[in-house]
């Protein structure tokens, strides 16, 4: 508390300019400044002003941030217009008539009521001496007399206050109780109507767009300007009677909080975490609370802090919100002892209001405003919540959707809304009770109840007495909202990917699951399809008990799948492709198949393909070639092939091949088994009497015989290895041919052979011979080669058992063909006789072919054939057929009788030679003569027969053996 030392007069009027530092005291016709916040006077560069009636200041500037300000100060019968900053200067003075009892300014027009009448001046034109600058409007109200007492009344004291750029409102009365309001512009023009008092209000101020009044019995009354209406009425405080006046705050830090329970409050969980504080300055009546201006109920100024006015936080230090339960009181009323404040409700409480009263596109225009385009806080947020639950309770679903998105509304808190999802998630859902929220919203959510019911509530109103209608219309709604509720999931499941969601944790798996029942519901299969696919929180166990009973089949199985438990997909693949379940978006056995190449799971890959081998055999193969070695070693083939053969020799054959080159160890048996079934085969491709068969067997021989004719070296083998991509037939056989001469052998080839022999003996001729060969029949073999004409064949095998490409080596469990089978064969004069006796037996039925072998012998193995030969040569041969075998021989008779000859010569000059020799040893060393009795001159044993060395230098004789 600070003393003005005014003399204890009553001060008249004040104006504080937080920014400016000063305080504008008018007391006893005295105008004093004091400084902000000490409240000590100026002085000096302010002086006080005398004689003053009344003071006002340029509106124009809002005094919380004005650095200077422009007075209106009316003394006696003039009016000063003084500039305030850092000194007062006075910058123009106004001659009135009367004495002036209220007064206001705002820019360059000053509206005043002296004891005549209210003026407007127009300080600009007056500056100018134009003339004309004051512009008189209405009398002022005069004293009269009571007819009753015969006293004279005083009228009250004239108001007149700005209420709005360049608009002036002024209080003129008729005598009676009626008070009028008059607003006018700056030239005198009345536009926006009048406003009509019960009584001559004791105070009036205007904070736009309301005039607020306070009357003698301390009653306040407020009226919108803009329709020129009273809008509201409020009752006085507890020492109403004394109210005096009614003042605005330099700024708006004189703040109470005001809320309503019903958008305040947080009801749930006991340990739930209030969303806003429940806790206010003052509450408003729960259910008197419209969109008035006003509480009705005038708010104690307490707790107030001595700081600058102004201030950007209220009480408390708590910073204000656009949209907010934190309102700026401005108005103050003025009691004889207290002081008391106006407090408006605050925004959040007027919107919230709005959308009870059903006005949501009002309440969004005016929550929009409050934002500014910035991103909703809580007040917003719970705004838009209560907006979207009004839309959905009207039906506007997309309205709806809208509102839910931006104002995050809790996902589990809209699937209580539909039950059959709540009973479907169960214990997954939090409780409604336990989800926090205000409790006006909890409350439109038990009004609403169930979304279905509301959709059938819709459509009866809608469709009238139609019941067809109303139920055609029900269904469409109940499917619409359940849209809605997809849609918003997928948001909130996008939300959740944020790096900071708005959504608890716990929230995704009740939206993942949620979606999965509502994409199902919905035929939604590709973003179903995706949803369980992609990573997420489904709640298995809950997806698939729904899609089994609802014979979502397929669904269950992606379900299972995605979760690792491949053998309850697989399980369910089964029994649609067996047709105990039907699924139509099920891909069949290409889906299935697919899966299963993705498997690395030997023991599920096993169990499959034992399905298979009874559902379908050609997909059991394919199984059959992503086990392991290891798996098919194991394999228990003969029930793999009881129940593969089923489907043929061609499917056996892949199963067989298939054991053996993993190493089963019946190997022998089943390579046994898989020739059996390639000649099978190759019987049914060539030896069968079809017209097929007869046209693939012809082809096969004509195109080997022409190649042969070219060269009757070539065997059935090596043509077989050019042409074995020809087609199935030559493929096949190049394959017979390769297992046969594989070293060692891994079947038995007796019985291979009888197979041969019973299946298709004449078209597979050069196997049987192979066969043969392998059990050590090699002359037989010889016979069968030389009689399918493969003649170059027989002569390796026969003749150079030890060739690369002799078939002798098939008799061998090596590289090499066996010891005992070369010391039959080779090239030598039986064997050379045997083969050409077999060519010449062939002139009976191809003479040429006879007579082209027979001289190819001839020629080649002369020195093994005899002349005699030649008597069984054919007469009507040509000579050629002899004629180099017969030439080579003269040649070898010739050859053989000059070499006798030489060999006599030889011998003979050989004994010369040695006469000679003997007879210059004589001459050169004596005559050396031994007898029988002469002895080794070392040994001193006989001589006798043994060899004997002379030495001419010692003459001594030794054996050989003592030298």
């Amino acid at each position: 508390t600070v003393d003005l030392k005014l003399g204890g007069k009553r001060v008249e009027h004040m104006l504080a300019f937080p920014a400016l530092g000063r305080l504008v005291v008018l007391c006893g016709s005295t105008v004093v400044f004091y400084s902000l916040p000490d409240l000590r006077p100026v002085g000096g560069s302010m002086p006080t002003i005398k004689g003053v009636s009344c003071i006002g200041y340029d509106e124009r500037v809002q005094r919380a941030t004005a650095t200077s300000a422009v007075l209106c100060v009316a003394r006696m019968r003039e009016v000063g217009v003084y500039r305030m900053g850092a000194e007062l200067r006075l910058e123009q003075q106004v001659e009135i008539a009367h004495s002036v009892a209220s007064i206001c300014m705002y820019g360059n027009y000053v509206c005043l009521a002296d004891s005549e009448t209210y003026k407007i001046l127009d300080l600009a034109r007056l500056r100018q001496a134009r003339g004309g600058g004051q512009l008189a409007l209405l009398p002022t109200q005069q004293p009269r007399t009571d007819g009753e007492t015969g006293r004279v009344v005083r009228p009250p004291r004239p108001r007149t206050l700005v209420v709005g750029p360049d608009e002036f409102m002024f209080l003129t009365s008729s005598g009676d109780d009626a008070t009028l309001g008059v607003i006018v512009t700056a030239l005198g023009e009345a536009l926006r109507g009048t406003l009509q008092f019960a009584t001559y209000p004791r105070a009036v101020v205007y904070d736009e767009p309301h005039v607020v009044a306070l009357s003698a019995g301390g009653q306040i009354d407020v009226f919108d300007t803009r329709v020129a209406t009273l809008v509201q009425t409020l009752p006085g405080a507890a020492d109403a009677q004394r109210a005096r006046r009614l003042c605005l705050a330099a700024g708006t830090s004189i703040a109470t909080r005001v809320s309503r329970p019903e958008a305040i409050d947080v009801a749930g969980a006991p340990d739930a975490e209030a969303a806003f504080s429940p806790q206010a300055l003052h509450r408003h009546a729960a259910g008197s609370l419209g969109t008035t201006p006003w509480t009705e109920a005038v708010a104690p100024a307490v707790g107030w802090r001595r700081e600058p006015l102004g201030a950007s936080e209220p009480p408390g230090g708590r910073p204000r919100a656009a949209l907010s339960r934190w309102a700026g009181a401005r108005i103050v009323v003025q009691a004889h002892d207290s002081l008391a404040v106006l407090a408006p409700p605050p925004q959040l409480v007027r919107v919230d209001a709005l959308i009870r009263s059903q006005r949501v596109e009002e309440a969004m225009l005016a929550v929009e405003a409050a934002l500014g385009g910035g991103a909703p806080g809580a007040e917003a947020r719970y705004c838009l919540q209560m907006a979207g639950m009004v839309c959905l309770k009207n039906m506007l679903l997309d309205d709806a959707l809208d509102y839910f998105r931006r104002g995050q509304l809790d996902p589990r808190a809209l699937l209580h809304l539909f039950p059959d999802h709540a009973r479907y998630l169960g214990a997954l859902l939090l409780p409604f009770a336990r989800i926090a929220m205000a409790a006006g919203l909890r409350q439109l959510f038990y009004e609403i109840g169930d979304a279905g019911l509301l959709a059938e509530q819709a459509a009866a109103q809608h469709a009238g007495a139609s019941r067809e209608q109303a139920l055609s219309l029900a269904d469409a709604l109940r499917a619409n909202t359940l849209e809605m509720l997809e849609r918003y999931l997928e948001h909130c499941r996008e939300q959740m990917l944020l790096p900071e969601p708005p959504y608890p944790p716990d929230a995704i798996p009740v939206i993942d699951t949620a979606l999965a029942r509502l994409y199902a519901a919905n035929a939604r299969h590709d973003r179903l399809c995706a949803l369980i696919r992609a990573p997420n929180s489904i709640v298995g166990d809950l997806a698939c008990a729904y899609y089994m009973e609802a014979q979502h089949y397929y669904y269950c199985s992606l379900v299972h799948k995605a979760q690792g438990d491949i053998a309850a997909a697989l399980g369910i693949w089964r029994r649609i492709l067996q047709g105990e379940w039907a699924d139509s978006r099920f891909g069949g056995l290409p889906e299935y198949l697919l899966c299963l190449e993705a498997l690395e799971s030997q023991e599920t890959l096993l169990g499959e393909f034992h399905w298979l081998t009874g559902f379908d055999v050609g997909a059991a193969l394919q199984v059959l070639a992503r086990l392991s070695d290891a798996t098919v070693a194991a394999l228990d083939a003969d029930a793999a092939i009881a129940a593969i053969q089923q489907g043929g020799d061609q499917p056996l054959r892949l199963l067989i091949e298939r054991l053996i080159g993993a190493g089963h160890a019946r190997a022998s048996f089943h390579m046994t088994h898989l020739l059996k079934l390639y000649v099978r085969q190759l019987r049914d491709l060539y030896a069968l009497d079809t017209s097929e068969a007869r046209s693939r067997r012809n082809a096969l021989e004509t195109s080997y015989q022409c190649a042969q004719a070219d060269d009757l070296g070539l065997s059935f083998r090596a043509f077989l290895r050019a042409v074995r991509n020809r087609d199935e037939g030559t493929w096949l056989r190049a394959q017979v041919h390769e297992l046969l001469a594989a070293t060692p052998p891994s079947f038995d080839p007796a019985e291979v052979l009888l197979c041969v022999e019973s299946e298709a003996r004449e078209v597979l001729a050069v196997e049987r011979a192979m066969l043969l060969v392998r059990l050590g029949r090699a002359l037989d073999a010889v016979d069968l080669l030389v009689e399918c004409r493969e003649y170059a064949e027989a002569e390796r095998l026969l003749l150079a058992p030890d060739a690369p490409q002799s078939l002798a080596r098939l008799a061998g469990s090596g590289p090499q063909p066996d010891p005992a089978l070369l010391g039959e064969l080779g090239t030598n004069a039986p064997n050379v006789g045997l083969l050409l006796r077999k060519y010449l037996a062939l002139s009976d039925s191809d003479d040429d072919t006879s007579a082209r072998l027979v001289s190819s012998m001839l020629s080649r193995y002369p020195s093994y054939i005899a002349v005699d030969v030649l008597d069984a040569i054919p007469a009507h041969w040509p000579c050629s057929v002899a004629a180099p075998f017969i030439r080579q021989q003269l040649q070898l008779v010739a050859h053989r009788e000059h070499v006798s000859r030489m060999e006599r010569s030889l011998n003979a000059a050989r004994a010369n030679g040695r006469q000679i020799e003997c007879a210059d040893l004589v001459r050169e060393h004596g005559r050396v003569e031994l007898d029988l009795a002469q002895t080794c001159a070392k040994c001193r044993k006989l001589l006798g027969s043994s060899a004997f060395v002379y030495d001419p230098q010692s003459r001594l004789v030794k054996h050989v053996s003592c030298t």
